[in-house]
């Protein structure tokens, strides 16, 4: 059985500054691109128009976030089918108290 890996986006703070000559700039940006990153995300904080800049690039997730994804995932459909089989009960109650008339309202009789 193969493994399906999902591509997982990782972030890593920029800490260069957007002040300078174009050139200084670009080639900052060239260094990064050049390491691998692919894009450049802008996050804002604060009302006095503060910001960081996040340098990003997508990679296949590892062997440690695959077996916490998938079991995140099973923990999710055990929680589910407890969710269904509780939801079933409790219809299964109101369907207890209701008239035979109501019961041919919905089709069940």
């Amino acid at each position: 059985m193969t493994i399906k890996r999902i591509k997982v986006k990782e972030t890593q703070r920029y800490h260069e500054d957007f002040e300078g000559s174009l050139e200084s700039i670009i080639a900052s940006l060239q260094a990064e691109l050049d390491a691998g990153w692919i894009g450049l995300d802008i996050e804002y904080y604060g009302y006095d128009g503060g910001r960081e800049y996040y340098i990003y690039k997508h990679r296949e997730e590892n062997d440690q976030e695959y077996n916490e994804r998938v079991k995140q995932l099973e923990k999710e459909e055990v929680e589910n089918a407890k969710a269904k089989k509780q939801k079933l009960q409790q219809l299964k109650k109101e369907l207890a108290n209701l008239t035979e008339d109501e019961l041919k309202q919905l089709g069940v009789k």
